[in-house]
């Protein structure tokens, strides 16, 4: 008997003494690990609201960049570190393809979404000098000639988008140009080098503004309350409501196994950040559309956005497995 008095003791002595490591947490400072390179649209949300929640964490978040496999690196990184809140991961929409293109492994399913800041959708656009006024412009001419389209390969933001047109316009073919990363597709495109290109609206937002691109359609449910002369596809072409809302987005995620209250205190710095001036303006600035999830609303949206994302790859011939054998539903 006693035995057993002296292991509920230790027992209870264990669980209090860890309740109050997770209260004080953070004890040090936390690594902010980046899946994408310096200078990227990834790289910029996350140095945007990273020092706002260190002022609601009173710790210093040491940002990295891990690049590498499309994200997979950092993605993988993160999931080997310990579960203690010290390694947060600052990812986009990428790890909900890993499994259809044998990436990796791991994906989103691996991790608690502590919150999904903000979204970037594609806007398809053309160079000043175009023909082409409006999205059914394009369409239009897509489908008696081919026109030279920009991309930046498989798994890409301006890949998607292109299979989603296709997946829409059947039998619409287009001599795909494919470039390292959006930047070098746009310096093309205002070239002349090629005629359209479907890229992200944070990438291509100053170049709108300053009217050295023409913006023919966003790929989304709503206009974009930066860009409210700008039409939606969906206004040309309802059919493409069965693939949006989808883009690409932009949160920082845990370990699911850390601790509840490590993630409580992470969720409600992040939300405080989220809703500061200092970002909000950097979300308005630069064209990202505000997204402010996390929890079970946020698994909604990331599982969303996977179902699009990989039935296109694999009706457009990209996919190395089926969504299927993965069990990712087809969107309705």
């Amino acid at each position: 008997m006693k035995k057993t008095i002296f292991q509920v003791i230790a027992v209870i002595t264990l669980v209090l003494c860890a309740s109050a490591a997770y209260a004080s947490y953070p004890e040090r400072n936390i690594n902010g690990i980046i899946m994408w390179g310096a200078g990227g649209v990834m790289d910029s949300v996350s140095r945007a609201i990273a020092p706002v929640v260190e002022k609601e964490l009173g710790r210093s978040i040491i940002m990295q960049n891990k690049t590498g496999a499309s994200g997979a690196i950092a993605a993988t990184f993160v999931k080997n570190a310990k579960p203690d809140g010290y390694n947060i991961l600052f990812g986009a929409e990428n790890p909900n393809i890993y499994k259809i293109m044998g990436l990796s492994m791991i994906d989103y399913d691996e991790y608690e979404p502590i919150y999904i800041m903000m979204s970037n959708v594609a806007v398809v656009v053309t160079g000043a000098d175009s023909p082409y006024r409006t999205y059914k412009d394009f369409i239009e001419a897509a489908a008696v000639k081919r026109i030279k389209l920009g991309s930046t390969g498989p798994g890409g933001l301006p890949y998607v988008a292109t299979s989603m047109i296709r997946a829409i316009h059947k039998g619409i073919e287009f001599n795909l140009v494919q470039f390292d990363g959006e930047g070098p597709a746009i310096t093309a495109l205002m070239g002349g080098h090629i005629d359209v290109f479907p890229v992200s609206l944070v990438s291509a937002a100053e170049f709108i503004k300053g009217g050295k691109l023409r913006a023919l359609a966003i790929m989304d449910e709503r206009r974009s309350p930066n860009f409210k002369d700008v039409p939606t596809v969906i206004e040309a072409y309802g059919e493409y409501q069965k693939y949006l809302p989808w883009g690409a987005f932009y949160g920082a995620f845990v370990r699911k196994d850390t601790p509840a209250d490590i993630i409580d205190k992470l969720k409600g710095a992040f939300a405080k950040a989220y809703k500061d001036p200092k970002f909000t303006d950097f979300m308005e600035r630069t064209g990202g559309i505000p997204v402010g999830l996390t929890g079970d609303a946020a698994k909604q949206y990331i599982a969303r956005n996977k179902s699009v994302a990989c039935w296109l790859m694999q009706n457009a011939g990209a996919a190395k497995k089926s969504p299927a054998e993965f069990g990712i539903p087809e969107p309705k």
